[in-house]
């Protein structure tokens, strides 16, 4: 069976040819020119920004004109992350999709349901004339994965609706009324490396591979380990015991918002200490399998590396390799009362320049100055031992509460299916903190199907709750006044 023959047909016509147009972050052009093409096929005027949103009204049925305006909301982009052993290039492949025991995968790459999905949703609602609702606006933002730039470029103004419903959520018996803001971060600890080879030494590399990964708000609570973060512990744990220069660590993490599911670290040993280096690399693995049940297929590995570059000079070594082990990473506080994180970071990106180590950090909190708080702690980290830290942007956190729209939705929920949807604040950052701070008298939730492992190669979209979600929308729409 193929997506496109699921139910409702038309949300996945709209999927599979949402899967087959590329548009990772930064890349959505031709995803926006298609939206935007079936939009005016449908006999709608979108408006395309030069950031890539669009933006797009559709009239009342005709019994529902005097109900209040309501915005659906999604975003067009995706995270790429696929197996070490595939060969898809997320700039040019379609995702290639498949139906096994009532989800949707992808082939050894992310979906994309995050948030296809959902724009699939909101053309097929579109694209249906007979669907009995108030007056509708969609928008479909660009790059939200990057940092939410795509809804900062735009005009929030167009917007006219009272009530919001973004569709960025990832469980269907949750309604979403908060999310943390975020503070990106870029780093840099610079360097200079030896001017010669030093005497009796070789040069060795670690490897980490076959981590879990995800996504780094909505599974930051899980015991995932963060390859970059468990590289330098290791490198941390054999500078306790022994000589070695960092030479450099490779490039990597997938995005900011991405717990780094790979990384690999080359430095110089002494030969005679190369057996107890790798013994204590042994160990490391030893302890991570004992210590971290998700991370059953991680690998640590130390074999000998071809790299032609010099170490580190030995403080600047000690030094790149003491902060990275130390700087914050993951959850820093819980919600009591939603029994969430609460602050939390994420070491996404890293990369060894020619005398620098670059990197790139997120920090999420739902309040704003506990953001501030923890990303001041990195910036100061590294601005106090001679390196540099800045600010990129700042989302301000959606505070959960007392809402109309969320109650509303509630107890239609319950009129159907005799259960409550819980009320929820989450941890992964989606639009409606963005839009709601910038027009505080709308109400808004997001909601959305049952996914899981978003952000990795295991990443599946429930059908069944694709249907559920996709019917409660379309029931829900005519009652909202």
């Amino acid at each position: 069976m193929t997506i496109k023959e699921l139910k409702p047909n038309k949300v996945w016509e709209y999927f599979d040819a949402i899967c087959k147009i590329p548009h990772i972050s930064h890349h959505t052009e031709k995803l926006v020119q298609y939206l935007t093409n079936e939009f005016k096929a449908l006999g709608y005027n979108p408006i395309v920004d030069k950031a890539g949103n669009i933006f797009v009204a559709k009239p009342a049925h005709a019994d529902y004109q005097q109900l209040p305006v309501l915005l659906l909301q999604a975003h067009s982009d995706m995270v790429g992350t696929k197996d070490p052993s595939s060969k898809h290039d997320f700039l040019k492949d379609p995702i290639q999709t498949r139906v096994e025991n009532g989800w949707v995968y992808a082939n050894k790459t992310t979906l994309g349901a995050d948030n296809g999905i959902a724009v699939a949703m909101i053309m097929a609602v579109f694209a249906d004339r007979s669907l009995k609702h108030g007056p509708l606006e969609a928008l479909i933002t660009a790059d939200e994965e990057t940092g939410m730039e795509g809804i900062q470029k735009f005009d929030i103004r167009k917007i006219k609706a009272k009530y919001l419903i973004n569709m960025d959520n990832e469980n269907d018996e949750e309604i979403c009324i908060g999310c943390p803001g975020n503070v990106n971060i870029e780093a840099e600890l610079f360097f200079k490396r030896e001017t010669r080879k030093i005497p009796n030494t070789t040069n060795l590399k670690i490897t980490v591979t076959g981590g879990v990964g995800g996504h780094s708000g909505q599974t930051i609570a899980q015991k995932r380990i963060n390859a970059i973060k468990k590289i330098f512990n290791t490198l941390n744990f054999i500078v306790d015991v022994t000589d070695i220069r960092l030479i450099d660590i490779e490039k990597a993490g997938v995005a900011r918002n991405v717990i780094p599911f790979e990384c690999t670290a080359n430095i110089n040993v002494y030969k005679k200490d190369v057996a107890k280096v790798k013994k204590i690399v042994a160990h490391s693995l030893r302890m991570t399998h004992l210590e971290y049940d998700l991370e059953k297929d991680m690998d640590i590995t130390c074999s000998s590396s071809d790299t032609k570059l010099l170490p580190m000079r030995k403080n600047d070594s000690n030094l790149v390799i003491g902060v990275y082990a130390g700087v914050p990473n993951g959850i820093s506080t819980i919600n009591w009362k939603y029994n969430v994180p609460e602050t939390s970071s994420n070491l996404g990106l890293i990369e060894t320049k020619k005398n620098s180590v670059w990197s790139y950090y997120m920090v999420r909190s739902s309040y704003d100055q506990a953001q501030l708080r923890l990303a001041n702690r990195i910036k100061m980290l590294f601005k106090s031992v001679g390196g540099t830290a800045k600010q990129v942007d700042f989302i301000s956190g959606w505070l959960p509460k007392e809402n109309e729209l969320a109650n509303i939705y509630q107890k239609f929920y319950k009129g159907i299916f005799k259960k409550d949807a819980k009320q929820v604040l989450i941890n992964g950052g989606v639009e409606p903190a963005f839009i709601l701070a910038k027009k505080p008298n709308m109400l808004g939730m997001s909601i959305g199907p049952l996914m899981e492992e978003v952000h990795t190669k295991s990443e599946r979209l429930n059908i069944k709750s694709t249907q559920k979600i996709y019917d409660l929308l379309l029931r829900f729409l005519p009652t909202i006044k």
